[in-house]
């Protein structure tokens, strides 16, 4: 039987792996580092292999050597030190509670979340830090991204970490107007989107007055609750709704 030759790849693609592997390690480090002081340096790292190119006139790739053959070429790869110093001087703080690591996204597909990481994008806080610089990410990454989906994709696993709770609701005052007051944790996302929160009461709209993390005001026409239960729908997002019944 004829031994398959073994699959070839470009120098872009190896450093690329290369560097998310080193990038792993150092962010690895950094949380171990949170605990306990490094007591020790990772020294230089050498790396030789022997590869036969390839070049088609616009793209050239390698194929590595098997045990025994002969004629490959050389390539040495030199990798400096790292000191626990500069670890914390050059690695991000670990992945807050508040944050959404990337590979934690559901619905995103593999080779996005690749590309993303390739260029070091590991949380959602790193894709909205690059969005503040105006970076176009679909530029200098390998994969075109569907920010709008992605976009969807974020605010879906967001809510789903951050589930709305109610602690108390009730109806006051608040600067001359009756107000329904909702109390509770997680109630807005950092990006809701457009339009959102939008309350309904009896089917309805009413005005959203004030929105935050623990706290909802929404106007009411105290004329129009009925002597019942009043249904009040509050939709957070497009994937949270709050459905309670009021009664004056």
């Amino acid at each position: 039987m004829a031994e398959r030759a073994a699959p070839s790849w470009s120098l872009k693609s190896f450093l690329d792996s290369l560097t998310l592997e080193l990038d792993k390690v150092q962010e690895t480090l950094a949380v171990k580092a949170v605990n306990r002081r490094l007591t020790y340096t990772v020294k230089d790292l050498s790396l030789e292999l022997q590869l036969f190119p390839e070049f088609d006139g616009e793209e050239l790739r390698f194929t590595t050597a098997r045990p025994g053959e002969t004629g490959a070429a050389r390539i040495n790869f030199e990798l400096g030190s790292i000191t626990d110093r500069q670890i914390r001087e050059t690695t991000r703080e670990p992945i807050t509670r508040d944050d959404v690591a990337i590979e934690l996204v559901e619905g995103i597909d593999p080779r996005t979340r690749a590309s993303l990481e390739k260029i070091g994008v590991s949380s959602v806080k790193d894709l909205e830090q690059m969005e503040k610089h105006n970076i176009d990410i679909e530029k200098v990454s390998d994969s075109p991204i569907d920010y709008r989906k992605l976009a969807q994709m974020i605010q879906r696993t967001r809510r789903r970490r951050l589930a709305p709770h109610v602690r108390s609701a009730s109806l006051t005052t608040h600067e001359g107007e009756t107000v329904v007051a909702i109390e509770g944790e997680n109630l807005v996302t950092a990006k809701p989107g457009p339009g959102f929160p939008r309350a309904f009461l009896n089917g309805e709209e009413v005005p959203v007055r004030t929105a935050s993390d623990t706290t909802l005001r929404i106007g009411v026409d105290e004329s129009r609750l009925a002597p019942g239960a009043n249904a009040l729908q509050v939709a957070l997002d497009p994937y949270a709704v709050l459905r309670m019944n009021l009664r004056p």
